[in-house]
């Protein structure tokens, strides 16, 4: 039996989860372990790790690899949120857990948070059907995820968790209205958020995740006596925060039980939920005790079970490509003319394969790259290829990494307009491999550009025959498409050098 590992640093505590997964991909943990280290009090008050919390996390890590041994762990993952993306000396504390336990800490993204939190709760709650609002609640930040239909709209993360939200008010005067201007802020940025959305009209579902928000379903339990503690009601909430705000932090942990770095920030975590109820417009959030430990594992496995060559890319596809189309309606594109450009893309990729001899992924960047290329119209349209690539490089892709996402930016870049160079520093920059992906794929929605040059989609479909050194392209029309051939002649010699070859269109 594989046994996998997750480690969750966060900015409130740092948690891990050990577990292995049947034949179905069904989950069961066998150990679970908290250590209440506080990252973020020291980040989000000085900017940095005091020695002290330093040694309190080393300690943590130490017990963690005590049980991955214990439990004959062989593949695991540790990473790291908000107070770790923000501290100075954070990799002074990675490189001490590296050398004190063999652990590496990767730290993460908001975005790359929100997907591994979506993953978790996919795996226990139905999102095919309707629109769900999902939102994870840190010490850090608060990730608020939109999925449509099962896919991954858009993910917003803001730097506005529990134990940031303390800190930016301890000492200060009038620290209970700051906390709530600070909170209404946050609750016209949703507002604004979702209504950017046209694809969306009603959210169907909230669904909440993290520390706090598990204890408020284990609060309405035992202040409220419900039986259950997978959900709450706007309600229920508004009564709780009554009653916890008249308690001492000192009353919550003697008299509701609560843990002593979960007493002092539930009120927070309690007014964030309900602004994202007043907004959204969902009475009751779902409770799946879940979160970024389960999503964590649940990767880990897909990698695990995949096939050797698929990579990230290939298995967040179908997320990646609805934040594109969505970044693309954000931007008034022509999303007809998106979507014929990346089967026309396809289309030569696939029957060129032998010559480019590139694979999956870059087949997953193609397709991207073609449904945002003329994005930057937006802006201005006669140099809108610079334009698409600045908007590319200032979104958040769920399921892009920061490479990819720049790859994606160049191959827009270079649609138009010169061919890459070594003049361009965030080419020159790129591997040669990589190099190669951007000249060709950059090549082929060059010429599809020419073959639905007045977005008629005249060219439905390109036949491709290889002679010797000479590709022969056949556009089978009912039309003579003497524009579309014109205009392909015109530029088809950027596909010709990159892939040593002549072409000939018919």
């Amino acid at each position: 039996m594989t046994m996998f590992a997750a480690i969750d640093i966060g900015s409130n505590a740092m948690r891990l989860a050990i577990g292995s997964f049947d034949k179905k991909g069904c989950l069961t943990i066998h150990a679970i372990r908290r250590a209440p280290v506080r990252l973020g009090g020291d980040v989000f008050r000085s900017g940095s790790l005091s020695p002290s919390t330093m040694e309190q996390g080393v300690a943590a890590f130490l017990e963690f690899e005590s049980l991955l041994r214990m439990h004959d762990v062989t593949i695991c993952r540790a990473v790291a949120t908000s107070a770790l993306r923000d501290a100075s000396n954070a990799q002074a504390f990675i490189d001490r857990v590296r050398r004190a336990t063999g652990i590496s800490i990767e730290v993460i993204t908001g975005d790359e948070e929100a997907r591994l939190i979506y993953g978790a709760v996919s795996n226990l709650v139905p999102l095919r059907n309707g629109t769900s609002l999902l939102l994870d609640i840190g010490g850090g930040s608060v990730e608020l995820t939109l999925i449509h239909r099962g896919a991954l709209i858009f993910s917003d993360s803001v730097n506005l968790g529990t134990v940031r939200l303390l800190e930016m008010v301890r000492g200060k005067k009038n620290d209970q209205e700051l906390l709530l201007k600070l909170l209404r802020q946050y609750a016209d940025r949703i507002k604004t958020r979702i209504a950017r959305t046209k694809k969306v009209r009603t959210i169907t579902r909230l669904i909440g995740t993290g520390g706090n928000i598990d204890t408020l379903g284990d609060l309405r339990k035992s202040v409220l006596g419900k039986k259950g503690t997978r959900s709450l009601h706007r309600i229920e909430l508004l009564r709780l925060m009554k009653t916890l705000q008249g308690m001492s932090i000192k009353d919550r942990i003697e008299k509701l039980k609560l843990r002593p770095d979960r007493a002092d920030v539930i009120i927070p975590a309690m007014a964030l939920v309900a602004g994202v109820m007043s907004e959204s417009k969902v009475n009751t959030i779902m409770i799946p005790r879940t979160g970024l430990r389960d999503g964590v594992l649940f990767d880990l496995f897909e990698q695990f079970s995949s096939a050797e060559d698929s990579t990230s890319l290939q298995r967040n596809l179908v997320h990646v490509r609805s934040y594109a189309i969505e970044l693309g309606r954000r931007y008034t594109f022509d999303e007809k003319h998106a979507l014929h450009a990346v089967k026309l893309a396809l289309q030569i990729f696939d029957q060129t394969r032998g010559i480019h001899n590139l694979g999956g992924e870059e087949r997953a960047l193609l397709e991207i790259a073609a449904l945002v290329h003329d994005i930057g119209h937006f802006v201005n349209s006669s140099n809108h290829h610079d334009h698409s690539a600045y908007i590319i490089r200032s979104s958040h892709f769920v399921g892009l990494s920061e490479e990819e996402r720049e790859l994606v930016a160049l191959i827009a870049r270079y649609h138009r307009g010169e061919v890459p160079s070594n003049r361009d520093d965030n080419f020159a920059r790129l591997s040669k491999p990589h190099k190669k992906t951007v000249t060709v794929l950059a090549a082929i929605i060059r010429i599809i550009e020419e073959f639905d040059r007045e977005h008629l989609r005249r060219v439905s479909k390109i036949l491709i025959r290889k002679r010797g050194r000479t590709l022969h392209m056949k556009l089978p029309a009912r039309t003579r498409l003497l524009v579309e051939r014109m205009g392909a002649e015109s530029r088809k010699g950027a596909l010709e050098e990159c892939l040593g070859v002549s072409i000939t269109i018919d």
